[in-house]
């Protein structure tokens, strides 16, 4: 078996943090039928779980922003940006697009909701669009341009809400009526529940009806921020939004966020509700669930406890990814895959580390107000216990513990850091500030000629390169001696590289120059005007990532073609192994690509056939084992030579131990008495 090793775009991108995923969750739905849940985030992003703990993405090949998501029957129906509508019947097995009769429309498709029978869709412009299967949609009048941002069904009727408290009613889906709403708050979503249909909107407004939105009155919950979603869960009820979740348990609206064990404060933009449960979710896909024993106020608790401070900055040792950023922040990964927080000196748990960097030998992180850490390449013995006993194993303390450096040099920021020749670290900051030191304790102020924050500073083959500010250059044999070069331009050069034999320095306004010989730059045309703010080179292809998620890309350093993440989010910094991108920035976001494809094959680590009583169903049981991000298919034959293989469905292994458990139930009576399975390798 074998697989390009050529880069393949686009690329495939996966969350690594927050867990499960960082995706800006607005629209949730729920099915006890088919023990399903679904959540739709921005740029495809599709979550799906059976048990609303574990969510695992799946792949809808198109990049519109999705908007709402809703079951008819067996069957989920998605909307979005563009009139995108996406349905299937089996979330493992793809989407279909869904066709407006009535042609296309740039109208984002904010909500959808359906009856036993009926889809309804709303939108941008007072659009409103029905389909009785979720394949065909027929656009319909509303009455209104009222932007529609919520629509709900229930009581034989649907309800779409929207800006300026626009609310309109349908018996069928196709004649509409407004209603008065009492408010002229933009309202952000409806839902219905225990026969009432619930609005809510900005300024915690939260309006109510009994009659299938004929007549509303309004709810005092206590809410004065923009709320964003409403949920039932048995006779209870929860509204949610920004910095806002408030339940009504019995006769009394509870502000959830002011108990010891309510929420966090968050952003929440969807909720699922159930007896004595509610599911809240939101901003970079934080999750909480609240669960109520009889006659107790809900308790909460947040299953993926996710580090949600801004990273700065990524590096990557030959074993290791080191991450650093707000309050002394500091995370590593062997993998990419799976992070740890590590502990730091409690005298840095209130400071920005803004750089981190080094050599197998030390890691040092720098930050504001002249922070400086580092971590030792030291050995030390670990006692583990497992069913094979209890023994020591000896392991590296770097990039685990770390050190407050005792005297450090100065009180300004310090953000670049670099290794020369594995021998003598350096770092850079504010006001031109350089410093060079041979073991990362004791260090020597160095002049640079420059007053200019120095932000970035990188070993390259005529030694180090440093870049900042105002343009600023400079290049330095030694780390001692230091020579200002000619960049034309004062754009903020906020990171430099040497990537594959050229130095390549981004920043400000879409900034990129490159050099190979450090005295020479030429400006690249980026085709952005977004911050760009680090760059690696994977495969054969170099990448500068920036704000807004931007990441670009190019063969030849000329020209540049924009590739998008799964994220509009602040991307801060980049690292590789040279096969994978690992990129972090805001609330936490790291993100991976497997740029070059891991052709590592894929092993069948167990297999058993089980067999329920008869008539009952029977399950092949298989464990896997690869690399994670792989994606293969199971395929199988009856005769290795004479038989053609049948290709199976597609896979892929998501957890970080590079195993995945798959359980596959087989249909009719007759099953071959003999089959062989492999696994064969997919992009």
């Amino acid at each position: 078996m074998s697989i390009a090793d050529a880069v393949d775009f686009p690329l495939r991108w996966r969350w690594s943090n927050p867990t499960p995923h960082g995706g800006n969750v607005v629209d949730m739905a729920f099915s006890p039928a088919l023990s399903l849940a679904v959540q739709v985030a921005y740029f495809g992003q599709v979550f799906t779980s059976s048990d609303l703990d574990l969510w695992l993405p799946r792949d809808t090949g198109v990049t519109n922003w999705l908007r709402g998501v809703t079951f008819l029957g067996q069957r989920v129906v998605i909307t979005g940006e563009n009139g995108i509508v996406l349905y299937t019947d089996d979330v493992t097995a793809g989407w279909q697009t869904g066709t407006l009769l009535d042609g296309p429309t740039t109208d984002w498709l904010e909500a959808v909701t359906a009856s036993p029978s009926l889809l309804v869709a709303a939108g941008d412009n007072g659009a409103i669009f029905t389909s009785p299967n979720g394949a065909t949609w027929k656009k319909q009048d509303s009455g209104t341009t009222n932007y529609l941002r919520g629509v709900a069904a229930g009581a034989g009727a649907f309800v779409a809400v929207g800006e300026d408290g626009v609310i309109r009613t349908s018996a069928n889906g196709t004649n509409w009526v407004g209603r008065t709403s009492g408010t002229s708050e933009h309202l952000n979503r409806v839902h219905f529940g225990n026969g009432r249909f619930t609005a809510v909107g900005e300024g915690g407004v939260t309006l109510s009806s009994t009659n299938g939105g004929a007549n509303w009155f309004p709810e005092a919950t206590g809410a004065a921020k923009a709320l964003q979603c409403a949920a039932t869960g048995g006779q209870d009820r929860l509204v949610a939004g920004t910095n806002e979740v408030r339940v009504l348990d019995g006769a009394i609206w509870s502000d959830e966020l002011t108990k010891t064990n309510g929420p966090p404060a968050w952003s929440y933009y969807s909720a699922i509700g159930l007896p004595g449960f509610f599911l809240i979710a939101g901003q970079t896909g934080m999750q909480s669930e609240g669960y109520q024993s009889t006659n107790a106020p809900y308790f909460w608790l947040t299953p993926y406890d996710s580090v949600r401070n801004w990273l700065w900055d990524v590096t990557r040792l030959p074993s290791l990814y080191v991450a650093a950023g707000d309050y002394g922040t500091i995370m590593t990964s062997g993998g990419g895959v799976d992070w740890t927080l590590e502990v730091v000196p409690p005298v840095v748990t209130n400071t920005t580390l803004l750089g981190v960097g080094g050599s197998t030998n030390l890691l040092l992180a720098v930050g504001d107000t002249g922070t400086m850490l580092y971590s030792p390449n030291m050995p030390t013995n670990v006692v583990i216990t497992n069913q094979s006993g209890t023994f020591t194993q000896t392991v590296s303390t770097l990039g685990v513990v770390w050190y407050s450096v005792p005297n450090r040099p100065t009180t300004n920021d310090l953000q670049g850091v670099a290794v020369l020749s594995n021998s003598l670290y350096v770092v850079t900051g504010a006001r031109g500030l350089i410093f060079t030191s041979p073991n990362g304790t004791n260090w020597t102020a160095r002049t640079s000629g420059n007053t200019n924050l120095l932000s970035s500073v990188t070993e390259w083959a005529g030694g180090l390169a440093a870049s900042g500010d105002n343009g600023t250059l400079l290049t330095s044999a030694d780390g001692i001696f230091w020579t200002k070069r000619a960049s034309g331009t004062t754009n903020w050069l906020y990171r430099i590289r040497w990537l594959n034999k050229t130095l390549l320095a981004v920043g400000q306004n879409g900034t990129i120059l490159t050099s190979t010989n450090g005295s020479n730059w030429t400006a690249r045309t980026s085709g952005t005007a977004n911050w760009l703010t680090d760059a690696a080179f994977v495969g054969d292809t170099w990448f500068a990532v920036g704000l807004s998620g931007t990441v670009l890309s190019s063969s030849n350093l000329v020209t540049w073609t924009s590739r998008g993440t799964i994220t509009k989010k602040p991307l801060y910094a980049a690292a590789t192994d040279s096969d994978q991108l690992v990129v972090v920035g805001v609330e936490g976001v790291i993100l991976r690509s497997q740029v070059v494809p891991d052709a590592t094959p894929i092993s069948i680590l167990d297999y058993s056939r089980v067999a329920t009583n008869d008539p009952g169903p029977v399950y092949n049981i298989f464990l896997f084992g690869g690399k994670t991000d792989q994606r293969f298919t199971l395929d199988r034959a009856t005769n290795v030579v004479a038989t053609p293989w049948t290709t199976g469905q597609q896979l892929e292994i998501f957890d970080g131990s590079g195993t995945l458990y798959f359980l596959e139930t087989l249909t009719g009576t007759n099953f071959p008495s003999l089959e062989f399975y492999r696994a064969t390798l997919t992009p």
